[in-house]
């Protein structure tokens, strides 16, 4: 059959061809036989419908921009933990369970660490974009990255050189929305917000994104991650990749561009490793090690951009999204910033004091966690707490935006957004019943980080503006990433206080 001819057919056809196709080409490194004594028991399986399987119901749903919501569904039917089964594909890929009991979550993160690393399963498909940067790797190479990373995470260095550049920042974002007439994309100024303040904090490198809102590297810097997004819920993308057809058809350039806007990072940053560029992220780890190469180097920047731009961002999105569909919220936080700040405004050493405000991001976290869904490899046969047994080779799955709406953990206003909550808790929820920022010995390094720049953002926004937003809120809607970017924009109204 010609590409032409291919062209013409519907999507959900050529793609349920091409993945039939990769059972028939034999792209996967397992036989059939081996593949049937290794599917994972003790859990609901969810087979779907004619020869793929759940996956065409996957499919339908991500382009819906329903996936998450679709996957949290399957949980409250079938169970805490469940097994998407892809019909004749089963035999040819990686199976693959999905689990919110916060039992298992502990298990795999902390209890039983080691059995269950990234693992080659998301490591191959991130490796275009992640490279061998820390979110990519296990064992020595991640030890030594994060063993240098943290050495950034200072109070010294929090107060004397990370609030100067969020302070910064969000003075740029203030004058942006001042000088601006009509609706605005705060999404947009958010991302490119943490981008400018990523970029001075992780490599000494001014972006400038908030001064310029064109460049190519903001849409590569999507287009990438949905690409990737797609090869988890797609088996037969390397197929796709060598006949550049699909979603991979763009994908090459995107990661090229991505590539080469990290290298001239890097290159700059080696001829000014002796001013305050130096003392940056990646600049440590030039200093430590000398012989580290250029393509070791890219990766960390593309991996701290993408921990430092999108994951922050987003959460304050979300944030926003959801004080704009409660005056209740925004009132009450904008009542404490005047309280605690005072004509003074606000300053590093008051963020803590800020108590309803940290409340009101961690119950936007808990509904719209960053990282909606994360990956690790089974090393080893293994039987979770549940009673799952899940095999050696099987991708092992937790999904936090689903455990943000169980009952069971929240109790059965889980899916309210009531800031309330976290103030009259007798104890705090463990990392493994709420791992917005994982847990265990991964868990994020940049979660003070977050915080602080979220809190400076949204005290300087809602303490200088009003804002509504300027669409139905039933159209901001999710996007296809690995983190949870919003496909539609967040258009807002903003009115000065």
């Amino acid at each position: 059959m010609s590409l032409s001819v291919m062209k013409g057919w519907d999507s959900r056809r050529w793609e349920a061809l091409v993945g039939i196709s990769c059972v028939a080409l034999g792209l996967a490194s397992a036989t059939a036989a081996a593949l049937l004594q290794r599917q994972p028991k003790g859990c609901s399986a969810i087979s779907g419908e004619g020869l793929l399987g759940v996956l065409p119901k996957l499919w339908a749903a991500i382009r819906k921009h329903k996936f998450l919501d679709e996957v949290t569904q399957m949980h409250e039917k079938e169970g805490n933990t469940i097994f998407l089964q892809f019909g004749i594909l089963r035999f040819f890929v990686t199976p693959l369970v999905i689990t919110r009991d916060a039992r298992n979550v502990e298990y795999m993160l902390k209890q039983n660490f080691e059995n269950y690393p990234k693992g080659e399963f998301f490591s191959l498909i991130a490796h275009d974009l992640l490279g061998n940067g820390i979110f990519n790797v296990d064992g020595e190479d991640w030890i030594m990255q994060r063993k240098t990373a943290s050495l950034m995470f200072t109070a010294n260095r929090f107060k004397n050189h990370i609030w100067r550049v969020v302070q910064k920042n969000c003075g740029k974002v203030l004058d942006l929305l001042r000088a601006h007439d009509g609706d605005v994309d705060m999404f947009n100024i958010l991302n490119r917000f943490t981008l400018d303040s990523i970029g001075e904090i992780g490599f000494g490198a001014s972006i400038g994104s908030l001064e310029n809102a064109g460049s190519p590297f903001l849409t590569s810097f999507d287009e990438a991650q949905r690409s990737l997004f797609w090869r988890f819920m797609f088996p037969g993308w390397r197929l796709l990749r060598f006949l550049g057809l699909g979603f991979e058809r763009k994908a090459r350039t995107h990661f090229k561009t991505l590539k080469e806007y990290s290298r001239q990072i890097i290159l700059d940053l080696s001829q000014n490793l002796d001013t305050e560029a130096g003392d940056s992220f990646v600049g440590l780890f030039m200093k430590s090690d000398p012989s580290l190469s250029a393509d070791f180097l890219t990766d960390m920047v593309l991996n701290f951009l993408l921990a430092g731009r999108d994951t922050t961002a987003q959460a304050m999105s979300w944030c926003l999204f959801l004080l704009m569909q409660s005056e209740r919220v925004q009132e009450k936080v904008r009542s404490e910033i005047s309280e605690v700040c005072g004509a003074e405004g606000i300053d590093y050493e008051k963020l803590n004091k800020l108590r309803y405000l940290d409340a009101t991001l961690r119950e936007s976290l808990r509904l719209y966690p960053s990282v909606p869904l994360d990956a690790k490899f089974v090393a080893n046969a293994d039987t979770l707490p549940d009673g799952t047994h899940v095999p050696r080779g099987a991708a092992l799955l937790y999904m936090s935006y689903a455990m943000g709406r169980s009952q069971e953990i929240w109790g059965s206003d889980a899916s309210e957004f009531r800031p309330e909550r976290w103030l009259e808790m007798e104890t705090t929820k463990s990392p493994y019943e709420n791992p917005v920022f994982h847990a265990g010995p991964r868990e994020c390094l940049g979660k003070r980080l977050a915080m602080v720049e979220m809190k400076g953002m949204l005290c300087a926004l809602i303490g200088n503006f009003n804002f509504r937003l300027a669409v139905p809120p039933e159209t901001i809607l999710p996007d296809a990433q690995l983190t949870i970017g919003m496909s539609s924009g967040l258009r807002c109204h903003v009115e000065p206080l």
